[in-house]
């Protein structure tokens, strides 16, 4: 079962995007547990207890700067939405999906299904 953590200052937008990702998951036939948090100190709570496959952070500005930085040393599978061009910064932090905002579904599934496919490439695949 992959463990995905949602973390989102705004609660609508991290219930919409939870919900993206379970809808996504169950179309695609993936067992997923799906939680959300605030910020980063919530976050690397959560983290530290159980260990994520993929983590959604969309926060905007140097907030969400501020937390991809300090999560990419916890977690592999990054997947950061942001209302502000970081796409340089994400390729340097070896963010698995960067994208502006606003978070929509078809983001989402492509987003989603980029991780799934680096999990389940075998060790002698290259791309």
């Amino acid at each position: 079962m992959w463990r995905i953590f949602v973390c989102d200052g705004n609660e609508a937008e991290r219930k919409q995007i939870i919900e993206f990702v379970r809808r996504c998951c169950d179309e695609n036939s993936v067992k997923a547990r799906t939680s959300g948090c605030s910020d980063w100190p919530e976050l690397a709570e959560l983290v530290k207890t159980a260990e994520p496959d993929i983590v959604i952070i969309a926060q905007d500005g140097v907030e969400g700067l501020d937390t991809i930085t300090s999560a990419c040393y916890l977690t592999g599978r990054i997947i950061w939405f942001s209302n502000l061009d970081f796409g340089i910064q994400a390729y340097r932090l070896c963010v698995a999906y960067f994208c502006k905002k606003p978070v929509t579904y078809q983001k989402i599934v492509r987003a989603v299904k980029r991780c799934l496919e680096k999990q389940t490439k075998s060790p002698g695949d290259i791309s």
